[in-house]
């Protein structure tokens, strides 16, 4: 093996997180003494060339403000540090970069400084703000072509024009997706701190204020991570007919699965109940129909339910093949309901 090779496989074992402290060491060394920027790239190229699984492409803003924030924690000794440059590649630079970042968060004390991309701001891009109030549900086409069915007391914004690496939008409550798939371009749904990442599929979220979030998977394979101080930690990779229920509270997640016709029949307007609480569902029913519920025992409240129902008829009717479902007694007043 010729010593470019061995460098190269030093490099690519340091990115593997592979290296024993001697070969970390002599890595360092290295950095000091030589210009490893060819041979950084063409690993990194080799790496990016082989890398087809976007799900596991490292985020370059995470990546180099980690690796900025050791560096200024830490300061730099002994000798001037090395600038790592790479060629510009206009194409696969971006993900050059990502690696390349992701290699020095992994001990964030080898001396290479790496230019931060030139971020150009876009210019004159709009926020559309959508609002829907209990009662209230809304189908809305984004500007990639992208379906949301946002659901009663639900807030949507998205720019009037996606960035050209990435779809963002934040939510707030619930709704369901319908993404036109670009795998160059990720699809992005920030609801708090929680991030949840698609390329192109359909899947619901529930994400109201001060409750767990849940995300349910029709079609293709979503993501879901939790963000704090800008890094993300993985929660699930959702698959079809699978969920996940993530509580900020406890810092716990549940999974479970679901069948897809129950997912997808929510854009269209039905609920459908698996051994739900009825406070749960009349939770749903006060935001879907905009009236008051009260449910007058604990008792009644915690049973336990399992009922199809279907949005597109007047509440009194629902409310009563809900009372046959549940064994209960109701009564009805304009738009207050009392369960009993």
């Amino acid at each position: 093996m010729d010593r470019k090779t061995e460098k190269k496989a030093l490099i690519r074992k340091y990115i593997n997180g592979e290296c024993t402290a001697e070969e970390t060491a002599e890595l360092k060394s290295l950095l000091l003494t030589d210009d490893l920027s060819v041979l950084f790239e063409e690993v990194m190229d080799e790496i990016a060339s082989a890398n087809t699984d976007l799900y596991n492409e490292p985020d370059l803003e995470d990546a180099l403000a980690k690796f900025h924030k050791k560096q200024s924690a830490e300061g730099i000794k002994g000798n001037e540090p090395k600038i790592l440059s790479l060629s510009p590649k206009k194409k696969k630079l971006r993900r050059y970069l990502s690696y390349a970042a992701a290699i020095l968060v992994l001990v964030g004390s080898i001396s290479i400084l790496i230019p931060r991309l030139n971020k150009t701001p876009q210019q004159n891009v709009q926020v559309q703000h959508f609002e829907n109030p209990n009662g209230k549900r809304s189908r809305i086409l984004l500007p990639d072509s992208s379906v949301v069915y946002l659901g009663s007391g639900s807030t949507l914004s998205f720019p009037s024009k996606f960035a050209a690496n990435v779809r963002a939008i934040s939510l707030r409550g619930e709704a369901f997706f319908e993404v036109t798939k670009n795998p160059k371009r990720p699809f992005i749904i920030h609801t708090g701190n929680i991030v949840t990442r698609v390329l192109g599929t359909s899947f619901k979220v529930d994400a109201f204020l001060n409750q767990p979030v849940s995300v349910l998977v029709s079609i293709g394979k979503v993501r879901v991570d939790r963000e704090v101080n800008k890094i993300l930690h993985p929660i699930a990779v959702l698959l079809p007919g699978q969920s996940v229920v993530w509580n900020e509270q406890t810092h716990q997640s549940e999974f479970g699965t679901t069948p897809v016709s129950d997912i997808l029949g929510w854009k269209n307007g039905k609920l459908v109940f698996r051994k739900t609480k009825l406070a749960d569902i009349a939770a749903i029913l006060e935001r879907t129909y905009n009236v008051a519920i009260q449910i007058n025992s604990p008792q009644l409240a915690n049973r336990q339910i399992r009922v199809n129902l279907t949005t597109d008829i007047p509440v009194s009717k629902l409310i009563k093949i809900l009372s046959v479902a549940g064994n209960f007694n109701y009564k009805i007043n304009q738009n207050h309901v009392s369960i009993f």
